[in-house]
């Protein structure tokens, strides 16, 4: 019995580095933390102040290696409406922080900013609302 349990666990310590090990599970998903403007957001609406001529939105995203911004007006079936007004892409690899200053060239605002996380293969979008008052 003795020597069965000694050729047993003498084989499990030959065999170990060949026995498959379980890495833990890691994601390339884009995923965007946050999207942040210059002024308050309430929900998923920013107000933005009558006048404002420039506004930067502000985007926390991991796995991403380009940001696509997206004015959108409201409505329904608007997306073939959208307006690219820019882009920010990763500086390095450990940079998870994007960010665009707009020239806003409107009277008005009552439109989504479409948020677009780009990543290896794989896209994920997040918005907020805007209008001006």
């Amino acid at each position: 019995m003795k020597l069965k349990l000694f050729i047993a666990l003498i084989s499990l310590m030959v065999f170990q580095p060949f026995i498959k090990q379980e890495n833990p599970i890691t994601s390339s998903r884009p995923e965007i933390k946050s999207i942040n403007t210059d002024y308050p957001k309430e929900g998923v609406w920013v107000q933005v102040p009558k006048g404002t001529k420039k506004i930067t939105f502000y985007v926390e995203a991991k796995n991403t290696e380009t940001i696509l911004f997206w004015l959108i007006p409201t409505g329904t079936q608007t997306w073939t409406e959208r307006t690219l007004i820019g882009y920010d892409t990763r500086n390095n690899q450990t940079d998870n922080k994007f960010s665009l200053t707009w020239n806003i060239n409107k009277p008005s605002l009552y439109d989504h900013l479409v948020v677009q996380a780009i990543g290896d293969e794989l896209v994920e979008q997040d918005l907020i609302n805007l209008y001006m008052e």
